[in-house]
């Protein structure tokens, strides 16, 4: 066992997560974070760790969101259970474990569309865009500052960071300068004008790689999120970059969130370019 198997294992005994250790797995982490399935004589834990900049805000960022998911849909992801700090560097997050499978049946895609429906049909606590905490999209931080209306979060705490930090890297590239500005000045109010947009919780990252199937109940799990209270059609545009639902699952989202005319797909390709 290594030294941070042996951190994290003293810290889940000692707040009564488990009493013993049976084994310990690597699994799937992503580019960002390693994880780990911890087997306990309480059961199987989720642990994922990172020494990345910030890593112990990007895991209470990812459990914050993870609580906000759970009380509005139990079972559509994981319940976390303890954020902390390594000694030798980064931080740590432990959650309840699923064993993930792969489907895309019709019924798995429908069942995806009734619970993310489900999801965005938590509204804000306080009626405003936002987040309580600071979540991370991978490394990159996101600013949940609340709001009162979309299109001023959208464009301040979304576009026009992520446009800045381009361009700290990349200060001479004058084309993205004028598209940006023109983007955040002109084409959002043109996209958003006569659309009712209100504040409902999000995962914020939900890309093919970030959804999978519980094995024990064949029910679609998702995970990974940086959550915040914003628009539903973000949601709908992330997952169309990489590997996008059937018809089946938008279908049967669009019976319980209409698409919102004029302009849905211009929207959606501008939300997920």
């Amino acid at each position: 066992m290594s030294q941070i198997d042996l951190e994290i294992s003293n810290i889940l005994s000692s707040n009564g997560i488990c009493t013993k250790i049976f084994n310990i797995s690597p699994i799937s982490g992503g580019c960002v974070s390693s994880a780990f399935k911890f087997s306990t004589d309480n059961g199987d834990f989720f642990v994922k760790t990172s020494k990345t900049q910030n890593s112990k805000m990007m895991f209470e960022g990812e459990a914050e969101s993870l609580r906000a998911i759970v009380a509005a849909v139990p079972g559509f992801t994981s319940q976390p259970l303890y954020v902390g700090s390594l000694l030798s560097g980064g931080a740590f997050l432990v959650t309840t474990f699923f064993r993930l499978s792969t489907s895309h049946a019709k019924n798995v895609q429908i069942l995806l569309g009734q619970k993310l429906s489900t999801l965005h049909m938590t509204e804000s606590p306080n009626g405003l865009f936002g987040f309580p905490v600071v979540t991370m999209c991978g490394t990159t931080e996101q600013d949940n500052t609340w709001e009162k209306d979309w299109e001023t979060f959208y464009k301040k705490r979304r576009l026009s960071p992520i446009i800045n930090k381009c361009l700290q890297n990349n200060p001479w590239d004058t084309e993205l300068r004028k598209l940006g500005d023109i983007v955040i000045d002109k084409v959002v109010h043109h996209l958003l004008k006569d659309v009712e947009v209100k504040p409902v919780l999000i995962h914020g990252d939900l890309w093919s790689g970030n959804w999978g199937i519980n094995s024990v109940t064949n029910e679609p799990v998702i995970f990974d999120p940086a959550s915040f209270y914003g628009h539903n059609e973000m949601e709908l545009s992330i997952m169309t970059m990489f590997g996008s639902p059937s018809r089946d699952f938008f279908n049967e989202y669009h019976t319980h969130h209409p698409r919102q005319e004029p302009a849905f797909k211009q929207r959606q390709d501008n939300d997920s370019s």
